[in-house]
Parts: C-alpha cells; structure tokens; sequence
C-alpha cells in the first residue's frame, strides 16, 4: 500500500503543479469587475475547449436567436485595442483591453460596431471603403476608444464563421481563460452535467467494455453492460485506462463542454483537470483531452481521457496502475464530471486487483502489418502508417451481421453487400487513415460508402473515392462500413426555424426579401447546386453552409409589376436523384412601404 499511496501522491502533485501553473495565468480581476457580455442574459450555446474540425473552442457562444443586431456590452473597463475583420473565422471582431488588469476579451461574428462609440464604426467603413474589402487588421492607439463595462460596442451578426451568434474570448498574456471562469457569464447552472457511458480499457482484457450510464438520482448514475447488467465490480491488473462520455446543460437545449473532471481511489483523489485555462500552443492538441475517435461535436459527444495523455501522441496515458496496489485489493473508485459552479455527476464501481481469466472474443482476431490492419477476409484495410498512433493495441474490423448491428438501415437504402465493424483495443490515432473496400466489381453511381458513427449513434459522412474495384476512403471515427443503393432523392424546404427577418431593424436591409430554402437527403447527401427560377426565369443565389440552406435575396423593387412572384426550385444528389420541384408563392404587398430611395431597381 505504501508504493501506491506514493505513486497516487506523486500523481497529484505533479498534475496539481500543472493546475496551479495555468490558473496562476489567470489575472487576478475581481469577479464583480467582470460584467454579462449582452443586455439580456443569453443562455451559452457553445462552451470553451469543445472539439471542432481542427483545433478546440477557445471561447463561450451566446445565443441571439437567429437575430442579428443586439447590443454587445463591454465586459469589463478599458479601450479598444485592435479591430479587424475576415470573410471566414471571426469574421468582424474587436479586442477590449484592460491594461490595469493586463486582460483582453474579443467579440467575433459581430454585424457592425454600431454602438455608442459611433466614431468606431465609422473607421470600419471609412477602411472597407478605401482599403481591402476582403478584409482588415488595425491596431489602435490606447485610450483612443475608451469603455466603461456595460458600453455598447457594437452589434451581433454572423460575420465568419457559423450563424447568428456572439463568440466571446477572454484572453491574458499566456494563454486563453475559460469565459465561465467568472460567475457572471455562467449564471448560476443549477444542473450537473449528464453521463453518457463510460469506456474502460484494462492490460488483461481482451476487448474493452462500453458501458451505458443511467441517471439514478440527481448527480449519481449508474452503469450498464450491453446486455443490461448492473454493474458494479470488476477484476483487473496492470494499467487501467478510463474514459467518460457526458456532456453539460446551461440554460440552454445545447449540449455542452463541460468544466472539469476528477478520478478518486478510496475517496482520494488521483486525477483531475479544469478546462479553465488554455495555454495558446495547447490549442491545436485536442487528443490531450478527449479520444477523437470516439468524440463528435455534431452532434456533441465527448469522450473524456480521465488521464493524462502526452502531448507528443506518442504513448497512451492511463487512469491507475494497480501493480501499485496489493493483489486481491478491493478498490472503490468514483469518476466524476463537474461544471463551472461545481454541479457534480459521478459513476461509482470497485476495481479488485486481480487478473480475470474470462476471455472475452466477441471479435475476431486482428490481421496486423505494422500500422495496416484489414479484415478476416482481406476485403476491408485500413492504413494508419500516416496517422499518429498511439498505444500498442490494434484496429479491429469485423465482418457483422445485418441481423446483429444495433441500428436500422433506413428505408429507401438497401444494403449491397457486407456489413464491418471497426473498434480499438488498447490504440488510438490522430489523423486520418486510409481505408480500401475492394470489390469484385465496379460500384454503380448510386452505390455509395456509409458510415454509422457508433459514439453519436448516426450515420455520418466519410470521405470517399469510387474506384472501378471498389472505394478507397479516409477514417477518423469507429464504428461501422458499408455500402448502401441511394434510391431517395433530395428534399427541399423552406426554413422556418429561424425569425421572419433574421435581422433586427435597426440593421435590416430594407431593399431586399431573403428568404433561405433548406438542402435535405437521406442518401449520398445533396449538390449545393440547385435549379431555381422566378416566374419562369433563371435567378441568383448563394448556398449557406451554416445552415445547410440556399439563401435567395429578392429586390423589392419588383412590387411594382409584380404582386405575386412564383419561385420554383429542385434539387439533385450525388446518386442522380432529382427532387419533386418546390413551389413558393411569395406575396410583394406592403413591400413599398419599406423601400428606401437608394434601393437598386429591378423591373
């Protein structure tokens, strides 16, 4: 016992040191100094360190309600420090510097700076106008617009990146803060954060066990086998690695980051970790924090390391190690899940230090060439030669039945073909590998790979190549391949989640109609190209990502020939389907009123 009590106190210190040395970045503002970033007080959306496709989420989101135009409030006193502005990223964002407390927030995806320092949204123009309209970054002299916390300065928009929000960073010298870190942007959450499952992999087993958490009361869950087991105790030697899945509510439907962890052994606690600080170089390193083959963000589904994992990939990290411990010795662990005012869910099971004999062999055994892997039948392989791998385990594909997947193919898709799975033991990667399905013969246009994410529970899109033998396609996920005949065509809607007019009017444009027509397809996924007329001729229109929708702006001007305007648009997919053409009668009455003199004309 002595050996491990050392090894679990050297653990903590050397990880609480790391701890102390990253809030010791955090500047020591009062929290009564740092003010709510809107006028009314918006749920969060998006929370800080959440997977995206390259790096992590260095900021809170805030919701405007498909609105754009909302007040943006100072969060604290200081001056502008540096504007600027992109056609993608942050779009147009401004710097508020606090030289008393060396503290800068930023504002991206803002509409304009029309706030009360007015003179600052005439620079903006004044430097679209004359200067690079694709955009700009401008340094500004200190104090030249100075704010007291609570100023207006500026609007929310959707500028960059991702549809009407406020994006909100708190940065220091050293790195990025955790904009919950102050009480009054997290509003006093009253929920703890929700466990999904935890993953638990162990040096004598054969594969690892996914195991299901259920909610028993508030804050306490309670774990499941896959065959609907309690359970409760398990036997284990060597090094044990866990990983938790969950996510946090905040006032909001979004399913959220949460703040923090923590393991304890006999009430002790061995590991823990704060997502509050951010060095900048750390940015880029998601796989420190979650295992990315297992983890989404659309939709949210974090996979948590509850260890330390290196920072070069090279070697996987583990929770415990029980050659620390006595054999035979009986360990309680808990694993918890904490958001930012210390709501806490928890799991809670004992680990006997004990090598089980039960052999588990739901999966076949591995066919292996250095970092290349492939199935029984060498039909399906998979190349991580280029990828950076991670643990000394393997990649799994196994050939299922369509009888045994724990999902339905849906209808409109008939399977061609066979059905494989792929999981890991004991490995993980980051990167993309390389993956190859060899046929006996060549796909037709409506054959297509289809990829059923197994942490989010959804068929997701995998990037593939037809071959005149079969498919050649990148993987980043787990879980199971197939190919499937695309016989559904696209779908076509008109949006109606977001508000009638997505801006408010102080920041309408007067001079247009916009309406936004949303993409659909169960299939091979649709074209952003589309066939879209009114009355009968050919019109412009761009296609948002964002929302997955064709945008369409209509001059006003047209009321006058026309009261009624006969839009008609169809879609097509990567299979050759074509959809049901769209029809929308728009009505051009009331229009004159909101017509302005320096409105463009359009007969």
């Amino acid at each position: 016992m002595e050996i491990s009590l050392l090894r679990n106190l050297s653990f903590l210190i050397c990880f609480s040191s790391g701890v102390l040395w990253g809030q010791s970045k955090i500047p020591e503002i009062p929290t009564s100094e740092v003010g709510f970033p809107l006028p009314y007080h918006s749920p969060v959306s998006g929370t800080f360190a959440e997977i995206r496709n390259h790096n992590l989420h260095l900021g809170s989101d805030f919701k405007s309600y498909g609105l754009n135009g909302h007040s943006i409030l100072a969060t604290f006193d200081g001056y502008i420090e540096e504007i600027s502005y992109s056609k993608t990223g942050y779009g147009l964002s401004l710097n508020l510097y606090s030289p008393k407390y060396k503290l800068k927030s930023k504002y991206a995806h803002l509409h304009s700076f029309g706030g009360s320092l007015y003179d600052l949204e005439l620079l903006r123009r004044a430097i679209l106008l004359m200067g690079d309209p694709a955009g700009f970054q401008l340094k500004l002299p200190q104090g030249m617009f100075s704010a007291k916390k609570g100023t207006p300065l500026g609007k929310t928009g959707e500028s960059g990146s991702g549809i009407s929000h406020l994006h909100l960073e708190f940065r220091s010298e050293k790195g990025i803060i955790n904009p919950l870190y102050f009480p009054e942007i997290h509003q006093k959450d009253t929920t703890p954060p929700t466990i999904l499952s935890m993953y638990l992999e162990g040096d004598n087993l054969e594969t690892p066990i996914l195991l299901t958490a259920k909610e028993k009361s508030k804050g306490r869950y309670e774990l499941f086998t896959d065959t609907g087991e309690l359970f409760e105790s398990i036997s284990l030697t060597g090094k044990v690695r866990i990983r938790m899945s969950g996510y946090d509510f905040i006032r909001s439907r979004n399913k959220n980051n949460v703040y923090g962890m923590d393991l304890f052994v006999n009430g002790k606690p061995i590991f823990s970790r704060n997502f509050d600080f951010l060095a900048y170089e750390d940015g880029s390193k998601k796989h420190q924090f979650y295992d990315i083959n297992r983890s989404s963000l659309a939709p949210p589904v974090y996979f948590y390391h509850i260890y330390e994992q290196s920072k070069n990939f090279k070697e996987e990290g583990y929770s415990l190690d029980l050659d620390g411990y006595k054999p035979k010795e009986k360990l309680p662990l808990e694993v918890s899940l904490r958001d930012a005012t210390g709501n806490k869910s928890s799991v809670f099971f004992t680990v006997t230090h004990d090598k089980n004999e039960t052999e588990n062999t739901r999966f076949s055994k591995k066919q292996k060439t250095g970092n290349k892997f492939s199935s029984n039948d060498g039909k399906v392989s998979v190349d991580l030669s280029k990828a950076e791998v991670s643990g000394e385990g393997s990649l799994l594909i196994t050939e299922v039945n369509e009888k045994e997947i724990p999902f339905k193919i849906p209808a409109g898709l008939p399977l061609k073909g066979k059905i494989y799975q792929l999981d890991t033991k004991k490995m993980s990667w980051k990167g993309e590998g390389n993956g190859e399905w060899t046929f006996s013969y060549a796909p037709s246009i409506k054959e297509s790979l289809y990829f059923y994410d197994t942490s989010i529970g959804k068929f997701q899109s995998i990037s593939q190549k037809r071959k005149s033998n079969g498919f050649s396609f990148k993987l980043t996920k787990l879980g199971y391949v197939m190919v499937l005949s695309d016989e559904t065509p696209p779908t076509i809607f008109p949006m109606t989640s977001l508000a009638r007019y997505i801006e408010l009017p102080e920041v309408r444009n007067h001079c247009f109609e916009e309406r936004f027509y949303v993409l659909g397809d169960t299939g091979s996924g649709f074209r952003t190209s589309v066939e879209l007329t009114i009355d009968g001729q050919s019109f412009p229109y761009e296609y948002d990502s964002d929302r997955r929708a064709i945008r369409v702006l209509i001059p006003k001007s047209l009321q006058k020939e026309r009261p009624y305007l006969l839009l008609e648009v169809k879609a097509f997919d990567f299979a050759g389907n074509v959809s049901e053409p769209f029809v929308d009668l728009i009505s051009t009455h009331g229009w004159i009123e909101e017509l302005q003199a320096s409105c463009p004309v359009m007969e």
